[in-house]
């Protein structure tokens, strides 16, 4: 393993990758057999998947893969054999997508609808949501005012009797405003 930032090999992360050599022992503890042994399979799929995240989490530049001073056989331009026909080690420096293979556990899940469709939503609500309560503040406080305006003006309406309930005695002072004539 290396350094994201520089591209060096960090020498206690790689001794986990050699610990679980020795540790599983028999042909996996040899390095000229360890290929034989099964578990070198998962092991190896294992330090891919998250050499595949690093990858994934930093998309490095093939200018990170050293070109000099790495162990003998692994600079970027040096070849990896046995494999024919011949390949430099930094051609390989790319996603498990571009090799032809993928992790499931690092692929796009399917299109979630929260994430794709209400989410930006909410995120702008979020953004808005100063103004969205002064305008439910302005909004509640011109509703109280216009419903007591109507409750005020009904209630007046209320109390205004028609001329046809007006009641037939009038006090005294009343008699000068009286008309005595219809309205046909």
């Amino acid at each position: 393993f290396a350094s994201p930032l520089t591209g060096i090999a960090d020498a206690s992360q790689s001794s986990m990758h050699n610990a679980l050599h020795i540790y599983m022992n028999g042909t996996m503890s040899q390095v000229p057999g360890s290929a034989n042994d099964p578990i070198f399979l998962l092991h190896h799929s294992f330090v891919d998947s998250i050499f595949e995240q690093w990858l994934r989490k930093y998309h490095p530049l093939q200018d990170v893969y050293p070109e000099a001073n790495a162990p003998i056989g692994h600079n970027r331009e040096s070849y990896m054999v046995p494999f024919i026909p011949l390949y430099r080690n930094g051609d390989f420096f790319i996603s498990s997508k571009d090799l032809g293979y993928d992790y499931s556990y690092l692929q796009d899940s399917e299109p979630d609808i929260f994430q794709d469709y209400i989410k930006p939503y909410l995120e702008q609500a979020r953004r808005i949501w100063p103004w969205l309560t002064g305008a439910a503040v302005v909004g509640s406080v011109l509703t109280a005012v216009l419903g007591g305006l109507t409750s005020l003006l009904c209630r007046r309406k209320r109390n205004q009797l028609p001329e046809e309930k007006q009641p037939l005695l009038m006090e005294k002072e009343d008699y000068h405003n009286v008309l005595y004539q219809s309205h046909l």
